[in-house]
C-alpha cells in the first residue's frame, strides 16, 4: 500500500542538519509498505479522508524527538503493538473511512461500515480507563506515537477508537474535526478541563487555527465570552464572523514579544497586553486557553483574574516556558494540563457537529498527494481552520 511518512534512515539523516535549516517537506516522503496485519482487538480501514495537525509537523521534523522514539515508548507501554516496530513511520491523527477487516474479538465494527477514527489508543482493561480514558499508562496518540497513522491507503486502530460516520456528514468533513474538536471540548466544556460557564470571559490564543476556531463556537455555544488572539487583519475578520465579538490583532494592538532575549519575562509587554484588554472591555479574565507554549503561556498566567484557570495542550512555539510563579499562587489561579479527550468527550463533541451547532472550519481540501506542500505552509502559519486530504 501507498503511504505518507518517514525511514529511519531519512530521520536519522534529518536530525545532523540544524532545526531551522529543516522544513516539514523535508521530512515526508511517499513509500511503498506492507498492509498491516491486525490483532484480534483492531480494524483495518480504508482512509477516504485525512486531515493535519501540528504533531505531524513535529513529526516530519523528528523534533523534539523522532517518530520512532516516540513509537518505542508506545511499543514499551503496549507490548502487544509490537508490530508498530518497523523501519517507518506513518504520520497523521485525523481520518475517516470505511472498514475493510475486523479482528477477531471486534464484535460493534463490521465490513463496510463507514467510521471517523478519533486517536486515543488505550488498554482498555487498566482500571483507571473506566474513570478517563486520557489516565491510563498506556495511553498513546494514534498515528503520533503509534504508527500506521492517517495518511495512508490503509491504517489499522483499536475497535474502541471508532465512531459511526452518518450519512449526512460528507467525508471532507468527516476527516477533518475529530482532533482538534474533541481536544478543545476537553480543554473547555468538560469537567476535565476549565468547565466553562455562561458568561465567562476566555481568552483563545491562535483563534483562526484549528483549535481555536473550534474554541470559539464552544464559547458561544455554552454562552461565555470568546476574545479571540490573531496575528493579522484577514484572521480577525475570520475569528468576527466565528462569532468573537472581541478580538485582539497582534499586527496592529500591542499584544506580544513577551520575552526578553536573555529568556526572562518581558514585564512591560506583559502590562501592555493587559492595558490592551481593558481597552477592549476586559477587566476579568477566567480562562485562557493556551497551546502556544513558550512564548505565551508566562502573560497567558499574569493576565488571568484572580481564581482563574489556563487550561494548556500543546507548545507550538516550544516546551520550555518562562513564567512568574507568583502569578500562580498569590492568585490562586491553575494551570490545567489537557490531551485530546477521552472517548465520551470525542462521542460528545463529534455529536455537536453531527446536530449541525458546531462547523468544522476547512481551509483547503486538497489532493493527499500535495501533502508535503501543505505541512510547509502550516509551519509557516499561513493556514486557517483545517487542511484535508482526499485519498481517492
Amino acid at each position: 500500500m501507498w503511504a505518507y511518512g518517514i525511514n529511519k534512515e531519512h530521520s536519522n539523516n534529518l536530525q545532523k542538519i540544524p532545526l531551522n535549516n529543516r522544513k516539514p517537506s523535508d521530512g515526508i516522503i511517499k513509500m511503498e509498505v506492507p498492509e498491516p496485519n491486525l490483532n484480534d482487538d483492531e480494524v483495518l480501514v480504508k482512509v477516504k479522508s485525512s486531515a493535519l495537525n501540528y504533531n505531524s509537523i513535529w513529526s516530519s521534523l523528528s523534533h523534539p524527538i523522532s517518530p520512532f522514539q516516540l513509537i518505542n515508548g508506545h511499543i514499551y507501554r503496549n507490548k502487544q503493538d509490537i508490530s508498530h516496530l518497523q523501519d517507518y513511520a506513518i504520520f497523521g491523527s485525523d481520518a475517516s473511512g470505511v472498514v475493510v477487516r475486523v479482528g477477531k474479538n471486534v464484535r460493534k465494527w463490521k465490513e463496510n461500515d463507514e467510521v471517523i477514527i478519533h486517536c486515543n489508543i488505550i488498554d482498555t482493561e487498566e482500571s483507571i480507563a473506566q474513570m478517563d480514558g486520557m489516565l491510563p499508562k498506556s495511553q498513546s496518540i494514534w498515528g503520533y506515537e503509534t504508527n500506521y497513522g492517517a495518511f495512508a491507503e490503509f491504517t489499522k486502530v483499536k475497535s474502541s477508537q471508532l465512531i459511526h460516520k452518518p450519512k449526512n456528514i460528507s467525508w471532507e468533513v468527516a476527516g477533518s474535526f475529530c482532533l482538534t474538536l474533541s481536544t478543545a471540548y476537553r480543554m473547555l466544556i468538560s469537567p476535565n478541563g476549565a468547565s466553562l460557564r455562561a458568561g465567562q470571559n476566555c481568552l483563545i490564543w491562535g483563534a483562526s487555527g484549528g483549535l481555536g476556531n473550534f474554541a470559539i463556537q464552544l464559547a458561544n455555544l455554552v454562552g461565555a465570552n470568546p476574545i479571540a488572539v490573531v496575528s493579522n487583519d484577514e484572521k480577525e475578520e475570520l475569528c468576527r464572523k466565528l462569532g468573537a465579538k472581541i478580538v485582539v490583532n497582534r499586527g496592529k494592538d500591542k499584544f506580544g514579544n513577551f520575552i526578553l532575549e536573555n529568556g526572562e519575562p518581558n514585564y512591560l509587554s506583559w502590562r501592555d497586553a493587559k492595558k490592551t484588554l481593558e481597552k477592549k472591555g476586559v477587566n476579568d479574565l477566567d480562562v485562557v486557553f493556551e497551546h502556544i507554549g513558550k512564548e505565551t503561556l508566562g502573560v497567558s498566567l499574569f493576565l488571568l483574574s484572580r481564581g482563574g484557570k489556563v487550561v494548556t495542550c500543546a507548545a507550538s512555539s516550544g516546551f520550555n516556558a518562562t513564567i512568574d510563579l507568583r502569578y500562580l499562587w498569590m492568585s490562586l489561579k491553575t494551570i490545567i494540563g489537557s490531551h485530546f479527550a477521552n472517548y465520551y468527550e470525542s462521542e460528545q463533541a463529534s455529536q455537536l457537529v453531527f446536530d449541525g451547532r458546531i462547523k468544522p472550519l476547512i481551509h483547503s481540501v486538497n489532493s493527499i498527494n500535495n501533502l508535503p506542500k501543505m505541512m510547509d505552509e502550516m509551519h509557516r502559519n499561513q493556514s486557517y481552520g483545517k487542511i484535508v486530504f482526499m485519498h481517492e
